[in-house]
């Protein structure tokens, strides 16, 4: 039996060695689904002032430009050229999309996004926090729950500006 040493792998080892670390940084896409969420404002404020790779938009500027009133996600997706410039320019390019918000919030336009990137192959992760109300539905995760490859729904605030910082945003 051979011994092997770092400098001399088994085959069946080397394909898990990483040949180069990662030292590009993350482009991350903070996705709010509203524009009054207090959270993701105090994260954009923190961010966008140390960090350029993170980009946050809202989902209401989407909404905008595919007129999604009254339409589900598929049919949206569907109806809209998958070249059209203008959601491709409003999609960019990011690495990692986090989409925002609090349960009560209208999904509808995140939905779409979180639909389009995954189809893009973009690792999308939903975090909904609580809407304060006693009695809340889980519309705004049902919405988002089939699109995202994560869905967070922690139990108090806090959670977006931690997941950022773990990122190194």
């Amino acid at each position: 039996m051979a011994v092997t040493t770092p400098d001399h792998r088994a085959p069946s080892e080397v394909r898990f060695r990483v040949r180069a670390a990662n030292s590009a940084p993350r482009r991350i896409r903070v996705i709010a689904l509203t524009n009054d969420d207090a959270e993701v404002r105090r994260c954009a404020e923190r961010t966008e002032r140390t960090h350029a790779d993170v980009q946050f938009v809202h989902a209401s500027e989407l909404a905008a430009l595919l007129q999604t009133e009254g339409a589900d996600a598929a049919s949206i997706l569907r109806s809209v050229d998958a070249n059209a410039s203008a959601l491709n320019a409003w999609l960019g390019t990011p690495d990692l999309v986090v989409i925002a918000g609090r349960e009560g919030d209208d999904a509808q336009a995140g939905a779409v996004a979180a639909q389009a990137y995954r189809s893009r192959g973009v690792t999308v992760s939903g975090v909904i926090g609580p809407c304060g109300h006693r009695r809340e539905s889980a519309r705004t995760a049902d919405l988002l729950r089939p699109h995202c490859t994560m869905l967070i729904l922690p139990v108090s605030a806090g959670y977006l500006e931690d997941l950022l910082a773990a990122l190194g945003a």
